[in-house]
């Protein structure tokens, strides 16, 4: 029912007394499993008309009058509503239904043995109606398996819609729309329609989990009511030799000629046998390193008691699998069937090509393990934290290595250290944090001077690296895992180095007025030549005597150059190497000693009287 829709609810009483209705969402709620949303007192109830019968179908089919009609809040959320009704002698019958924000079903007439017929029941009927009462309690079932799974998802925080069969069937392109669809309980019976709309959700992506078994077993039709209201009739003959109705859409098992739709082809597992009830068997854990079994503690061959039951599931070979990436059977439950035969149940998880995530539980009672409300199974942390793990793989990705993510930046500069990070994710592109490979790093450089980390593990499935590559131009590097099949390539360019620095070489000592050689070297801040240094050096002197010779304004080639340089004053001297368009400098330090003597100099006064000394 979506929000601000109209319900109306058929009731017969006997004799005609007033009764009362209570509305109650099912889900946690602090323990009490429901909260109530809607009281409805002093209803006038009526003796409605006996239901006519089809002798032919079985088609049991009331004509009554809608006894009390409400418009659906727009407060009410997504959920499983029970509808209780209370007579005033205390004796109550419960109407489930299900409010629609449209934001993901269970049909509830398969069992429903009013009339007494029923599809699945005696008399068999061929045809049931949606109108006609619920038997007993009126609660479908809702409280054997489904109610528990209802407690725990709500209680674990989880994002749920809901939806019925008949949504499934109707509007099944809705499914696109979520991130996984999950069946839960006892869902035996499935249109063409529901099945295609499951099938093409899958493979658009969208998750699937089976948390029951025996489900997607027969295949049903709808038809319209006597009255022309579509899809009131669910029509399941069991038989092809008397359905009208051959090909495609004859209700058969899904197994079986001519539909030939094997159900594990869909779950992954399908119905096999039972056992009576309450004599349910243990969940015995098989390939326990499959990531479901994360944080669990499981090891092969652990159980889990009471679980597998009444229905199973299993996989056969006689019939053809999924199509599939990857496929892990995760349990193998042995049990002797009702029929005496010994026989086993298996839970499944595959991969579908799209990506899709499927899962089955291969037994009924699942949700017995989840919730312990009315049963007398403890819940078991096990296999909620399984349950977690494959509800949280539906939202972001298994925990299965899909790639390394190698990042590193796209152009690097030859001889320095830059940093490289790698992450396992899946893919979604989550991290794994429960990567445990080993990675291996290699490069297309092999130059001198290459620096690539040892062989690592990560750390929660993520690590930094340090690396250093020598050769200028196109390179790459590569993170692999031999062992896992794992490897990515980065692409990078490593430019030349930069220029931070002008080195000037030269005598510690010179002599005044001699020519002596410098030479002047563009480095990196590692000291390593810079060949590809264009720019131009302007030298100066401490020395600005008359006669000091200093290079012109010289580029260097391939980042190197020799000079010619003449100091004049003896003394501690310094020589500077600038370029101010880059801001780069270098400055030696040296050592000017005087000239030796190549001439004497005299000197005397211009006259001097004869025989008179002068000095």
């Amino acid at each position: 029912m979506l929000q601000g829709g109209s319900l109306s609810l058929y009731v017969t009483v006997n004799p005609a007394q007033t009764y009362g209705i209570d509305f109650y969402r099912m889900g946690w709620y602090g323990g009490k499993g429901g909260r109530l949303e809607l009281h409805a007192d002093a209803l006038a109830g009526i003796s409605q008309p006996s239901c006519p019968s089809d002798a032919s179908t079985g088609l049991i089919a009331c004509n009554w009058a809608p006894s009390y009609t409400m418009t659906i809040p727009t407060a009410w959320t997504s959920g499983v509503d029970m509808a209780v009704l209370t007579n005033g002698a205390g004796y109550q019958k419960a109407y489930n239904d299900f409010p629609d924000d449209r934001q993901t079903g269970k049909s509830l007439y398969e069992y429903n043995s009013y009339g007494p017929n029923t599809v699945a029941g005696t008399p068999r009927a061929v045809k049931v109606s949606f109108d006609r009462p619920f038997s007993d309690d009126g609660s479908a079932d809702f409280f054997s398996w489904e109610v528990q799974f209802v407690r725990w998802i709500e209680r674990t925080g989880y994002d749920v819609t809901y939806s019925t069969d008949l949504d499934t069937h109707t509007n099944g392109a809705q499914l696109l729309l979520h991130q996984a669809f999950l069946s839960v309980g006892h869902n035996e019976y499935w249109s063409n329609e529901m099945y295609n709309a499951a099938q093409a959700a899958r493979d658009a992506g969208v998750n699937l989990a089976f948390f029951g078994a025996n489900a997607v077993y027969w295949q049903v039709r709808y038809e319209s009511s006597a009255g022309g209201a579509t899809n009131r009739v669910m029509v399941c003959y069991k038989s092809g030799s008397i359905d009208p109705v051959q090909g495609p859409t004859t209700t058969l098992r899904w197994r079986d000629y001519p539909i030939s739709r094997p159900e594990q082809t869909l779950m992954g597992v399908m119905y096999t046998s039972e056992v009576a009830s309450g004599n349910n068997v243990p969940y015995v854990v098989t390939n326990s390193s499959n990531w479901t079994y994360n944080s669990t503690g499981f090891h092969d061959g652990d159980t889990v008691a009471g679980i597998v039951g009444y229905e199973m599931d299993r996989y056969m070979s006689t019939y053809a699998g999924p199509t599939n990436l990857s496929w892990t059977l995760l349990s193998k439950s042995p049990f002797t069937n009702t029929s005496g035969v010994a026989d086993y149940a298996n839970s499944s998880i595959y991969e579908a090509p799209s990506k899709a995530w499927v899962f089955a539980s291969g037994s009924m009672s699942w949700s017995w393990a989840l919730d312990n409300y009315r049963t007398t199974i403890q819940t078991d942390p096990r296999i909620q934290q399984t349950t977690v793990n494959v509800l949280n793989a539906f939202l972001s990705g298994a925990p299965v290595v899909h790639d390394l993510k190698v990042t590193a930046p796209s152009g690097v500069t030859s001889g320095q250290a830059f940093p490289v990070s790698v992450v396992a994710e899946n893919d979604r592109g989550a991290t794994v944090t429960s990567y445990t490979g080993t990675v291996h790093f290699s490069s297309s450089d092999t130059a001198t001077g290459v620096t690539l980390p040892a062989d690592s593990p990560l750390t929660n499935g993520a690590g930094s690296f340090s690396v250093t590559l020598m050769t200028v131009g196109p390179q790459t590097l590569t993170v692999s895992d031999s062992a896992n099949s794992l490897s990515t390539t980065a692409n990078l360019t490593v430019n030349p180095p930069l220029a931070s620095k002008l080195v000037i070489t030269g005598p510690a000592t010179t002599v005044a007025g001699q020519a002596f050689s410098i030479s002047v070297t563009a480095q990196d801040a590692s000291g390593n030549t810079v060949t590809t240094y264009s720019g131009t050096v302007h030298f100066a002197s401490t020395d600005s005597s008359a006669g000091v010779s200093l290079p012109a304004d010289s580029t260097l080639t391939n980042g190197q150059g020799t000079f010619s340089v003449t100091l004049i004053k003896a003394g501690a001297q310094t020589l500077t190497a600038t370029d101010a368009a880059n801001q780069l400098s270098g400055t030696a330090n040296l050592a000017v000693t005087p000239a030796p003597a190549n001439k004497l100099a005299l000197a005397a006064g211009t006259s001097s009287p004869a025989g008179s000394s002068f000095g």
